[in-house]
């Protein structure tokens, strides 16, 4: 069984050969290469094919201003539930928001403050849950600013009742 010798002259390709052509130029003259009177199309769908591999989640965020800080968990279920139609809406409690946020012209953020302000919800909403399945929120559905079924509401905070847990929350201003 004869070898090849790695440590002889003639192993490995010359080096100047190698960098002759580039592989994309190696790539292409394969391509051209291929006689395409020879290709067998006959059992070949040419249908276009899509896969939806993971659907993605958008989310609504929204804002609710507390007159008192209160004890709440991320990750809280809160449900907003409007008293005269008995319409009822579950959210996520995600997080405070942060105090002493300022932003400049350009919208971007300046003298950035680290700290939490405890009097302030970040809710987090499926938009799916308001855009899409919300026959049975007709009228939370339109509150949503971002949501395609936005319309200016006039609305009064004693009905709109917002706990979690079953005690309510209490607030002063919401934010959609």
């Amino acid at each position: 069984m004869n070898t090849p010798n790695p440590f002889s002259d003639n192993f490995f390709a010359d080096r100047k050969e190698l960098v002759k052509q580039s592989y994309k130029e190696n790539i292409v003259e394969q391509i051209k290469s291929i006689d395409l009177e020879k290709v067998d199309y006959s059992n070949v769908d040419f249908k276009p094919r899509n896969q939806i591999v993971e659907k993605q989640k958008i989310y609504f965020w929204i804002r609710i201003y507390l007159h008192e800080e209160i004890q709440i968990q991320p990750n809280t279920d809160v449900t907003i539930k409007y008293l005269v139609s008995g319409e009822s809406l579950t959210t996520k409690f995600i997080c405070y928001a942060k105090q002493g946020v300022q932003k400049n012209m350009d919208e971007n953020v300046i003298n950035y403050n680290p700290e939490e302000d405890k009097r302030i919800l970040c809710l987090m909403v499926d938009s799916e849950r308001v855009d899409s399945n919300s026959n049975d929120i007709p009228f939370i559905r339109t509150l949503f600013r971002v949501s395609r079924w936005y319309s200016p509401q006039i609305l009064k905070l004693s009905e709109l009742e917002i706990s979690f847990d079953n005690n309510p929350i209490d607030y002063y201003d919401i934010d959609f």
